[in-house]
C-alpha cells in the first residue's frame, strides 16, 4: 500500500508557495522517473514504489492563532520554505524557518535564480545564520548558470547535484542529461562538499562512521545520501535545494520522498473515531479511524461528504488513516478545519503534538 506524504510549502508571498507546490506535483503527476512500480495500473506513482507526495501552500495567517504550529498540525509531515534569492531572506521567513524546524523535518528551495540580483550561495550563508547551532543548513544542489540571449540576464540551464557529482541538463522530453563533474567543478564547490561532510559528521553518533569519514570519506553516494536523509529526519540538517521553474524539482521531491519522519498522529480522541484534517481544496488528511461517506462535522459545523477519490482520481469508498483524499462535500471545508465524528472540535491546534 502506497505511503502518502505531504509537504507543506511556505513563503512570505503566497503567489509563489503556490508557484512552488504547483511546480512539485506537476512533476509528480507527469514526468515519472525510470523507477519500478508495484502496480502497474498507477502510474501515477512516480518515486519509487512506496510513496505518493502532495504539495501544498501553507497560510498559516489563515489560522487562528496564526502560528506556524497550526499547519503543522493538520497535515504536514515536512516543511518546504521557499527563499526568493533576488529578493533576500526576510523577517517572517526567518521566524517560520526557525520555529518549523523545532518540528518537523524542514527543507528549503531557493528561488529567484534568474535574476541578476539573486546568489544562491549568499541565501545559503543567510540561512545558516539565522538557524540554531542544532540545524545544519546545506546545499545539496547548486544552479549551473547558461549563457543566455541578455548578457545582464543569468539562466539557470541545469542542476549540479552534490551528492551523486553529477550536472543533469533539462531535456524537453524524457529524463535529464547527466554529465560527470570536471576538475573545474570540483574546485568550484570545494566548500559546498566540505560543509556535506561536516554536518554529517557533526550530527552522526556512530562513532565508527564519524572516524571512517573523516579518514576516507564516504564509501559511496548512498551512504552519504542515507546521512543526510536520516539527519533531516531527525531534524539536524536542512537541506537547501537550487531551482528554477521546474528545474531542480526532481531532486527536490525525491529527497523528500525518502524521508521517513515518525507518524505522530495527534491522540486527542478515541482508538477508531475518525480525526481528519482539511489541506483546503476538497483535500483532506486522515489522521485516525475510517472515513467513509456519510455525514461528520467540521469544526463542529455539520457536514455530508458524497464523494471521496483518491488524490490519483480513483473512486473510493473508504479511506483510513494515513491517507490523503479528495472529497465532495455539501459545503466548502475551509483549511485547517478539524473533521471528526464528533459534533466537538478533538483537535487543538498548537504547537506540539509530539
Amino acid at each position: 500500500m502506497p505511503i502518502n506524504a505531504s509537504i507543506a510549502v511556505l513563503a512570505s508571498d503566497s503567489t509563489l508557495a503556490k508557484a512552488v507546490a504547483h511546480q512539485i506535483n506537476e512533476y509528480q503527476r507527469f514526468s515519472p522517473l525510470n523507477l519500478p512500480v508495484d502496480n502497474e495500473a498507477d502510474p501515477t506513482i512516480t518515486f519509487g514504489v512506496s510513496v505518493i507526495l502532495t504539495a501544498f501552500d501553507a497560510m498559516p495567517e489563515a489560522f487562528d492563532p496564526p502560528q506556524l504550529g497550526s499547519y503543522l498540525g493538520w497535515g504536514a509531515d515536512i516543511a518546504l520554505l521557499v527563499v526568493d534569492s533576488s529578493q533576500g531572506l526576510d523577517g517572517e521567513s526567518i521566524q517560520r524557518a526557525q520555529e518549523v524546524a523545532q518540528f518537523r523535518p524542514l527543507m528549503v528551495a531557493v528561488t529567484g535564480l534568474d535574476s541578476p540580483r539573486a546568489n544562491f550561495d549568499e541565501s545559503l550563508a543567510v540561512i545558516s545564520r539565522v538557524m540554531d547551532q542544532r540545524h545544519h543548513a546545506v546545499a545539496i544542489t547548486l544552479p549551473v548558470l547558461s549563457d543566455s540571449e541578455s548578457f545582464d540576464q543569468p539562466e539557470v540551464g541545469g542542476i549540479l547535484d552534490l551528492v551523486s557529482l553529477e550536472i543533469r541538463v533539462p531535456r524537453p522530453h524524457g529524463a535529464p542529461e547527466a554529465h560527470e563533474l570536471e576538475q573545474a567543478h570540483y574546485d568550484l564547490i570545494e566548500s559546498h562538499i566540505d560543509a556535506l561532510t561536516k554536518a554529517v559528521v557533526v550530527t552522526s553518533t556512530d562513532e565508527e562512521l564519524i572516524l571512517s569519514v573523516i579518514d576516507q570519506g564516504f564509501e559511496s553516494v548512498d551512504q552519504l545520501r542515507d546521512q543526510l536523509i536520516s539527519a533531516t529526519t531527525r531534524r539536524e540538517i536542512i537541506p537547501v535545494f537550487a531551482i528554477a521553474g521546474s528545474i531542480g524539482v526532481s531532486e527536490l521531491a525525491n529527497f523528500a520522498c525518502d524521508l521517513d519522519p515518525e507518524p505522530w498522529t495527534p491522540a486527542h480522541m478515541p482508538n477508531g473515531e475518525l480525526l481528519a484534517s482539511s489541506l483546503g481544496d476538497g483535500y483532506l488528511r486522515v489522521w485516525q479511524g475510517e472515513l467513509l461517506i456519510g455525514t461528520y462535522f467540521a469544526d463542529s459545523n455539520e457536514i455530508h461528504i458524497t464523494q471521496i477519490h483518491s488524490i490519483t482520481g480513483q473512486a473510493k469508498s473508504t479511506t483510513y488513516a494515513g491517507e490523503i483524499v479528495r472529497i465532495a462535500a455539501n459545503c466548502k471545508i475551509p483549511a485547517g478545519s478539524s473533521v471528526s465524528s464528533a459534533k466537538s472540535n478533538p483537535l487543538a491546534i498548537n504547537h506540539a503534538f509530539e
